[in-house]
């Protein structure tokens, strides 16, 4: 298995003012360098070019004298460019290398760093299976579930047959008013049923309200040992 690619620092020697116009350079460039900003990042971090300064970090460096600089978008840089080469995060991405990054610690596995697409995920299907899948086939929503179920597993829990009916009259009757791209999902969170409603226009939002309370005026009531499933 090999270890994490070691970056070569193309910064190396700037100065402070040097760095700060290169990080402009690079936000100001047409296509979006998340691995040279991050090596930029990282330069600072282990370097000495803050000592002396009242700055703490290379990001109060950076976003103090940076307009429209991103914290979280620079941090993130960061991590996956100490961690993987040009080329990797080229091919998947930094969202998707971080989180792959946070399931490695989180499920204490090894990776192939230049190679991390043969990274065999977790994945918690809708009906409460784990399937095994290849980092490489991974989208960011399967990471983020993969990453809940390692934190609680019962979030993926199989739901009861009861509680399936009432999802599919919530989703067929909500679908059938709006447009592509809202979705209706459930899971199980601390063991019980939870629908997750994502992508609802907010211009149509008391309309989503009057669907749901239509559906469920129509639906039969809950058995004692059969909870309704909670919305979040």
């Amino acid at each position: 298995m090999s270890t994490p690619t070691t970056p070569t620092h193309p910064y190396q020697g700037l100065t402070k003012e040097q760095v700060l116009t290169t990080m402009r350079q690079l936000l100001a460039a047409e296509e979006r360098n998340p691995f040279l900003m991050g090596q930029l990042h990282n330069y600072v971090a282990d370097s000495q070019l803050l000592e002396g300064t009242q700055y703490k970090t290379p990001v109060d460096f950076f976003c103090d004298n940076i307009q429209g600089l991103s914290r979280t978008a620079l941090l993130r840089d960061g991590a996956v460019a100490r961690e993987f080469n040009q080329e990797v995060i080229s091919r998947f991405g930094v969202t998707r290398l971080e989180q792959l990054l946070a399931y490695k610690k989180a499920a204490r596995i090894t990776l192939n760093h230049d190679e991390p697409g043969s990274t065999y995920i977790v994945v918690p299907q809708d009906n409460g299976e784990l399937k095994p899948k290849r980092f490489a086939g991974c989208t960011t929503k399967e990471l983020r579930k993969a990453l809940e179920h390692l934190r609680s597993p019962g979030s993926y829990l199989p739901v009861s047959a009861a509680n399936q009916a009432r999802y599919e009259q919530y989703r067929e009757a909500i679908l059938s008013r709006f447009p592509k791209g809202v979705r209706v999902l459930m899971r199980t969170e601390e063991g019980k049923p939870v629908m997750d409603f994502e992508e609802i226009p907010l211009s149509r939002l008391q309309e989503f309200l009057t669907v749901l309370r239509d559906v469920s005026h129509d639906m039969p009531e809950p058995s004692e040992d059969e909870e309704p499933p909670q919305s979040h």
